[in-house]
Protein backbone atom coordinates (compact mmCIF):
# COMPACT_ATOMS: atom_id res chain seq x y z
CA UNK A 1 0.00 0.00 0.00
CA UNK A 2 1.55 3.33 -0.90
CA UNK A 3 1.51 6.31 1.53
CA UNK A 4 -0.87 8.27 -0.47
CA UNK A 5 -3.44 4.99 -0.21
CA UNK A 6 -2.88 5.47 3.78
CA UNK A 7 -3.35 8.59 3.67
CA UNK A 8 -6.79 8.16 2.04
CA UNK A 9 -7.86 5.37 3.82
CA UNK A 10 -6.77 7.83 7.18
CA UNK A 11 -9.05 10.68 5.39
CA UNK A 12 -11.89 8.39 4.52
CA UNK A 13 -11.43 6.63 8.54
CA UNK A 14 -12.12 10.06 10.06
CA UNK A 15 -14.55 11.03 8.06
CA UNK A 16 -17.01 7.65 8.17
CA UNK A 17 -16.07 7.96 12.67
CA UNK A 18 -17.10 11.78 12.89
CA UNK A 19 -20.21 11.01 10.96
CA UNK A 20 -21.00 7.85 13.10
CA UNK A 21 -20.53 10.15 15.99
CA UNK A 22 -22.05 12.83 14.59
CA UNK A 23 -25.30 10.43 13.32
CA UNK A 24 -25.55 9.25 17.46
CA UNK A 25 -23.32 6.26 17.78
CA UNK A 26 -21.17 6.09 20.78
CA UNK A 27 -17.26 6.22 19.76
CA UNK A 28 -15.67 8.00 22.32
CA UNK A 29 -13.05 8.05 23.06
CA UNK A 30 -12.25 7.11 19.69
CA UNK A 31 -10.43 3.58 19.13
CA UNK A 32 -6.93 3.48 17.21
CA UNK A 33 -7.08 2.40 13.84
CA UNK A 34 -3.92 0.45 12.67
CA UNK A 35 -4.11 -0.28 8.71
CA UNK A 36 -2.07 -3.65 7.97
CA UNK A 37 -1.24 -4.84 4.34
CA UNK A 38 1.04 -7.65 5.38
CA UNK A 39 -0.44 -10.85 3.84
CA UNK A 40 -2.52 -12.98 6.49
CA UNK A 41 -3.00 -15.75 4.29
CA UNK A 42 -6.14 -18.37 4.59
CA UNK A 43 -7.83 -17.74 1.05
CA UNK A 44 -11.56 -17.10 1.82
CA UNK A 45 -11.07 -17.18 5.33
CA UNK A 46 -8.89 -14.30 5.66
CA UNK A 47 -9.51 -11.64 8.70
CA UNK A 48 -10.93 -8.70 7.12
CA UNK A 49 -11.03 -6.25 10.09
CA UNK A 50 -10.65 -7.14 14.27
CA UNK A 51 -11.44 -4.91 17.35
CA UNK A 52 -9.59 -5.50 20.40
CA UNK A 53 -11.99 -4.44 23.16
CA UNK A 54 -9.12 -4.76 25.61
CA UNK A 55 -6.59 -2.50 23.83
CA UNK A 56 -9.48 -0.33 21.90
CA UNK A 57 -7.54 -1.14 18.47
CA UNK A 58 -9.44 -1.57 15.05
CA UNK A 59 -6.84 -3.45 12.51
CA UNK A 60 -8.38 -3.00 9.39
CA UNK A 61 -6.58 -5.70 7.08
CA UNK A 62 -6.32 -4.41 3.62
CA UNK A 63 -3.88 -6.96 1.83
CA UNK A 64 -5.95 -8.68 -1.18
CA UNK A 65 -8.79 -6.55 -0.67
CA UNK A 66 -10.99 -5.37 -3.23
CA UNK A 67 -9.49 -3.06 -5.35
CA UNK A 68 -12.80 -1.01 -4.43
CA UNK A 69 -11.40 1.13 -1.40
CA UNK A 70 -14.71 0.90 0.60
CA UNK A 71 -14.78 -3.13 1.19
CA UNK A 72 -12.32 -2.30 3.94
CA UNK A 73 -14.02 1.05 4.95
CA UNK A 74 -17.00 -1.22 5.53
CA UNK A 75 -15.32 -3.54 7.46
CA UNK A 76 -13.94 -0.55 9.57
CA UNK A 77 -17.65 0.22 10.35
CA UNK A 78 -18.69 -3.00 11.39
CA UNK A 79 -15.68 -2.77 13.56
CA UNK A 80 -16.67 0.92 15.19
CA UNK A 81 -20.05 -1.10 16.16
CA UNK A 82 -18.04 -3.58 18.47
CA UNK A 83 -16.26 -0.06 19.41
CA UNK A 84 -19.35 0.85 20.60
CA UNK A 85 -20.15 -2.26 22.34
CA UNK A 86 -17.17 -1.97 24.29
CA UNK A 87 -17.97 2.00 25.52
CA UNK A 88 -21.40 0.62 26.59
CA UNK A 89 -19.96 -2.36 28.65
CA UNK A 90 -21.30 -5.36 26.26
CA UNK A 91 -18.43 -6.70 25.03
CA UNK A 92 -16.98 -7.76 28.69
CA UNK A 93 -15.52 -11.79 28.96
CA UNK A 94 -18.98 -12.17 30.75
CA UNK A 95 -20.97 -10.99 27.68
CA UNK A 96 -20.52 -14.53 25.68
CA UNK A 97 -19.00 -17.76 25.96
CA UNK A 98 -16.06 -18.00 23.06
CA UNK A 99 -15.22 -16.76 19.16
CA UNK A 100 -18.28 -18.84 17.43
CA UNK A 101 -21.60 -17.35 16.26
CA UNK A 102 -22.19 -21.48 16.19
CA UNK A 103 -21.84 -21.81 19.89
CA UNK A 104 -22.88 -19.01 21.35
CA UNK A 105 -26.34 -16.95 20.97
CA UNK A 106 -25.00 -13.96 22.85
CA UNK A 107 -22.23 -13.21 20.41
CA UNK A 108 -24.40 -14.05 17.64
CA UNK A 109 -26.57 -10.82 18.66
CA UNK A 110 -23.49 -8.81 19.24
CA UNK A 111 -22.16 -9.97 15.85
CA UNK A 112 -25.85 -9.54 13.93
CA UNK A 113 -25.85 -5.81 15.56
CA UNK A 114 -22.48 -5.12 13.98
CA UNK A 115 -23.06 -6.23 10.94
CA UNK A 116 -26.40 -4.63 10.27
CA UNK A 117 -25.93 -1.06 12.14
CA UNK A 118 -22.39 -1.03 10.85
CA UNK A 119 -23.60 -1.22 6.99
CA UNK A 120 -26.07 1.29 6.90
CA UNK A 121 -24.01 3.55 8.48
CA UNK A 122 -21.77 2.85 6.13
CA UNK A 123 -24.26 2.63 3.39
CA UNK A 124 -25.77 6.25 4.73
CA UNK A 125 -22.30 7.61 4.85
CA UNK A 126 -21.26 6.45 1.90
CA UNK A 127 -24.65 8.22 -0.30
CA UNK A 128 -23.50 11.64 1.74
CA UNK A 129 -19.70 11.16 0.75
CA UNK A 130 -20.89 11.09 -3.29
CA UNK A 131 -22.82 13.81 -3.28
CA UNK A 132 -20.02 16.30 -1.45
CA UNK A 133 -18.68 18.13 -4.67
CA UNK A 134 -15.02 16.68 -5.61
Amino acid sequence: MTSKDIQEYRTYIKSLFNYMVKNGYTLRPAPKFVLNDEYQGGGLFVPTAHYNPDTKVVTIYTNGRSIVKKDPLRSCAHELIHHKQNLEGRLNKDAYNGDEITQDDKLTELEREAYSDGNLAFRSWTEIEKRKPK
